[in-house]
């Protein structure tokens, strides 16, 4: 191994991740760590080509599973920073789905966000105590001091009233049927049954937004709307919302920029209502068509909630005019509880605890100077490894769209990123930063096996 370390961090989807993650990349980088953001669907060729010391991989899933133990038998150090890091309906579900449908047992390190998952992780023996840390999640850092200096300015200016959708199963952005988000949803630890109960009753709540979003709009007509869909919807489904003079439907930036200068988010189930009261942004929740299946007990719970239609245009009404009536003492208490338990601590650390526990697990490697794990994968993975070996990227890639279907070309182009994007990226930390320390992104050097590599990933230096 080279003495400077070397980490790769999997970006599985750009418009949510990539901000956190070249944060994450550049702390790393002011600790002497040669940091690597690699597109979730190249990894399996750039992985291997650069041979780092850890790879921080996006989650442990069935269809990741071959690749975390091609890594291991490489002798490549696994970590996970998983990025739906609240998935489920709690914390006890989240950890029963990732022990049940991925590969835990052979992480060298797992990332949780907050101290509920990292509770919930140690009663279902998913994860090791040694290899277990709540750290946080980076992209959050952009919620606090210095970082939230960084976050760019929404293009449409500020004072808005905000939408967030999060209907990807039903409104789906990179396949044609909800039977193939069923299944995905199956796949990924779900019953069947519940997933179709899902699906269903999300289909309602999906036209019920819709229909909400045009009556807010409507009912404001001075006041501007934007409608945030989820990064995995479909936007040309909001275009009667969009057709109004004044609302805008925007599925570019992140979460975190479009909630910073709103004056309220309307929402239903939908994470971001945490986002929110870390920036100060009030939530409501529009808890009339809501169900069992859909609810998110914690996005809910920091809301307020919204009975019927009358009701929520009346609490836009008093949120415009700064008269919302004081918060209920247990939604308060609430709000305080759960960011420690979720997230750990909103206070701009994530990505310094992460890089931390990174370079921790890489030093403890060196010392004990242990060998590669056994850890075999599959017939199927072992053969889709030789051929990427064989044939190496370009070729792959060439007979890939050869035969891949256009739903699965439309998913690969909405995960892919560009060094331009990283720069801007940096740009704004660097200002932000108080180090005074310069960093730029690079196309991906310290290369074994150049054939291998896709071109799309990207390296961060130091600039004197």
């Amino acid at each position: 191994m080279a003495d400077q370390p070397h980490v790769c961090l999997v970006v599985d989807n750009p418009l949510r991740d990539l901000e956190g993650l070249v944060l994450l990349a550049r702390q790393l980088s002011t600790r002497g760590v040669q940091a690597t953001l690699v597109p979730m669907y190249e990894q399996g060729f750039d992985v291997p080509a650069l041979r780092p010391d850890l790879v921080l991989v996006n989650y442990t899933r069935p269809n990741n599973a071959d690749l975390i133990k091609s890594y291991k038998s490489a002798g490549i150090l696994v970590g996970v920073l998983d990025t739906e890091g609240i998935g489920g309906k709690n914390a006890d579900q989240f950890a029963s789905m990732v022990k049940s449908a991925g590969c835990p047992d052979l992480v060298d390190l797992y990332c949780v966000w907050g101290q509920a998952q990292y509770a919930a992780f140690l009663r279902q023996n998913t994860v090791a105590a040694a290899r277990l840390h709540a750290t946080g999640c980076p992209r959050y850092d952009f919620c606090a001091p210095p970082w939230r200096a960084a976050l760019p300015k929404p293009s449409v200016g500020s004072g808005y009233v905000l939408i967030n959708t999060n209907f990807p199963t039903v409104n789906p952005r990179f396949s044609g049927s909800t039977s193939h988000e069923e299944d995905s949803m199956v796949k990924a630890g779900f019953e069947r049954e519940f997933a179709r109960q899902f699906i269903a009753d999300g289909a309602h709540a999906y036209r019920s937004t819709l229909d909400m979003a045009i009556k807010l709009a409507q009912h404001f007509s001075d006041v501007q709307f934007v409608l945030r869909p989820h990064p995995f919807e479909n936007i040309g489904s909001y275009d009667a919302f969009a057709a109004l003079p004044n609302a805008k439907v925007i599925q570019s930036g992140t979460s975190l920029e479009w909630i910073s200068g709103a004056r309220l988010l309307v929402h239903q189930n939908c994470s971001t209502a945490i986002e929110a009261t870390m920036l100060n942004v009030e939530p409501l929740s529009m808890e009339w068509f809501n169900t069992p299946a859909l609810r998110l007990d914690a996005a809910t719970r920091v809301s307020r909630g919204a009975a019927g239609e009358s009701e929520m245009i009346e609490l836009v009404r008093q949120g415009l005019e700064d008269r919302m009536p004081p918060l209920p003492a247990e939604t308060a208490t609430f709000r305080r509880e759960i960011l420690s338990e979720l997230y750990t601590a909103v206070d701009g650390a994530s990505s310094a605890r992460v890089s931390e526990v990174v370079l921790a697990t890489i030093s403890a490697r060196r010392e004990e100077a242990s060998t590669p794990a056994s850890a075999r994968p599959s017939v199927r993975g072992m053969a889709a490894a030789a051929v990427r070996r064989g044939l190496g990227h370009r070729t792959s890639s060439l007979l890939r769209r050869a035969y891949s279907s256009a739903e699965n070309e439309r998913r690969r182009n909405g995960k892919a990123f560009g060094i331009e994007t990283v720069n801007s990226i940096l740009k704004r930390l660097d200002e932000a930063s108080v180090d005074g320390r310069r960093f730029v992104g690079r196309p991906a050097a310290n290369v074994h096996v150049k054939r291998m590599m896709s071109g799309a990933s990207v390296q961060l230096a130091e600039l004197n």
